[in-house]
């Protein structure tokens, strides 16, 4: 039965390897690692060859903008058809890297609304102001633009009657490359390999331990049936017994 069950293991484990059209003789050259070993190595992407070259620069940065092919980089917000009486400037990042980009707003406006309008990039999360991903300083204050506004109660100044200009903080953001790898390799068809050969091995051994559970279960509906029959036996000799007597 044993036997049986290790040949059916054997049949399955190489039809799934026979899917793959991987030639045997590449990982004859490669030294055999254990699992454990394969999943200890480390988990950093390898950078694809033409990033790894001195003075590389993606074909995306050489590419110029919608906004610098169209000449509104440098446009200010009422050419751009902002409207709004509180100016507003959104400050990205610190130091010589960081970036400012102005615009005007209403009081009351959503500032989720006033950033998008104004090409302000602002990372959120949960969007209700509960995980704080969007958290911003504004004036010494934090606030969180997925759901604060611009203040409705501020003053203009009685001179010019213009608002004080309101400088937002946000976050810097910093975008991670992760290559995609190598869709085929060695560790994938190892890690393929020792993936069906623990799935067969689990088969053979629940198989057995089904096989014993169900036996069990026979063995009890057997007594079950024999108990049964006997008190039957039993309950139509007293009923023949009062009849005669």
């Amino acid at each position: 039965m044993v036997l049986r069950d290790l040949m059916a293991c054997v049949t399955l484990l190489a039809l799934s390897c026979s899917s793959f059209s991987f030639p045997l003789t590449i990982i004859a050259n490669h030294e055999l690692m254990s699992p454990s070993s394969l999943y200890m190595e480390s988990t950093e992407p390898e950078k694809p060859l033409y990033a790894q070259k001195k003075g590389y620069v993606p074909k995306w940065k050489k590419k110029a903008t919608l906004a610098e092919v169209t000449g509104t980089k440098e446009v200010s917000a009422s050419e751009k058809g902002l409207v709004g009486s509180v100016p507003i400037t959104f400050q990205q990042g610190t130091g010589e890297s960081a970036t400012f980009i102005k615009t005007t707003a209403m009081p009351g406006q959503p500032l989720k609304l006033v950033a998008s309008q104004a090409g302000q990039y602002i990372k959120y999360g949960c969007g209700k102001g509960e995980c704080g991903t969007c958290e911003s300083l504004c004036n010494g204050k934090y606030l969180r633009p997925c759901i604060d506004a611009v203040p409705a109660d501020l003053t203009p100044d009685p001179n010019t009657g213009e608002y004080a200009p309101l400088v937002i903080q946000v976050k810097g953001t910093k975008a991670k490359v992760v290559s995609s790898g190598k869709f085929f390799s060695v560790k994938s068809f190892i890690l393929g390999f020792w993936n069906n050969l623990l799935g067969m091995v689990g088969f053979v051994r629940d198989r057995r331990k089904a096989r014993k559970n169900w036996q069990e279960r026979m063995l009890k509906e057997d007594e079950i049936k024999r108990l049964t029959e006997e008190k039957r036996r039993k309950r139509a000799e007293a009923t023949a017994a009062d009849k005669k007597a």
